[in-house]
């Protein structure tokens, strides 16, 4: 089982394909080993391992910025055949620079229209996590929120029920020539360094967004509603900042 099932899976490094694999076997071989159709589960010898950790690649300069961004606006018509879901999540992976899991598994119940933000529980502190959305971001996510209006997740695959698997905004960036260059997290750092270097924006106004643990004076904290109106504000910065390398390419075409 191991040989012939999981080890192909491992090969091409999808460690969470291969997680699931085995939890939904492990069910099956648990329920008919309890019917005594079999007299012993093959998956309890199946050892899992731990992806090892990568560093994440980031585009941090400018000039690197203006690529990236028009290439992930253009893809949709570069690969029509792509899912518009994986499509917006990547435009809204470089405007809220969120970890990519908290992008693909953003539930409907997490966007709150009227405040102009989401609100979910960040991976990291495990408490509540404000991020206030420039118009942009609103725009992305109104047009396709009702999109698949049984599902209670915003980021459908291609099964339609489901939010799209961990891989998929990182192949379509790799499709589009970044392989190496930068990964979806890796918008992070992208964000992070721009941010602070180009725009001006004070470093614990990036740290809260990035839902880091900022040192203050009373030790490690995080506040999920400080600086909230300075975050908004910045938020929109960036977000005008990058939509005006799509302005240029405009103007340039002309």
């Amino acid at each position: 089982l191991e040989d012939r099932v999981f080890n192909p899976i491992l090969k091409r490094e999808a460690y969470s394909v291969a997680k699931r694999l085995k939890s939904d076997l492990n069910q099956i071989f648990k329920f008919a080993r309890k019917r005594k159709l079999i007299t012993y589960n093959p998956v309890e010898d199946v050892d899992v391992p731990t992806p090892p950790k990568k560093n994440h690649p980031a585009i941090i300069e400018p000039r690197d910025l203006t690529e990236l961004v028009r290439a992930v606006w253009g893809y949709g018509q570069l690969h029509q055949r792509s899912l518009i879901t994986t499509q917006i999540a990547m435009k809204l992976s470089l405007l809220i620079f969120q970890r990519p899991g908290e992008i693909r598994q953003l539930k409907k119940v997490h966007y709150y229209q009227k405040e102009h933000c989401l609100k979910f529980i960040s991976s990291k502190t495990k408490q509540e996590h404000i991020v206030p959305l420039s118009r942009q971001a609103m725009e992305l996510i109104d047009s396709i929120i009702n999109l698949y209006p049984e599902s209670e997740y915003i980021f459908i695959g291609r099964d339609g029920k489901s939010y799209i698997s961990d891989n998929t905004m990182n192949k379509a960036l790799e499709r589009l020539g970044f392989a190496g260059k930068h990964t979806v997290h890796g918008s992070r750092a992208t964000a992070r360094t721009i941010l602070d270097e180009i725009l001006n924006q004070r470093v614990e106004h990036i740290e809260h967004q990035l839902a880091h643990k900022v040192k203050d004076h009373n030790g490690t904290a995080y506040n999920r509603t400080k600086f909230l109106e300075q975050r908004r504000e910045m938020m929109q910065a960036w977000a005008d900042y990058l939509e005006g390398f799509l302005e240029s390419r405009g103007e340039a075409d002309q």
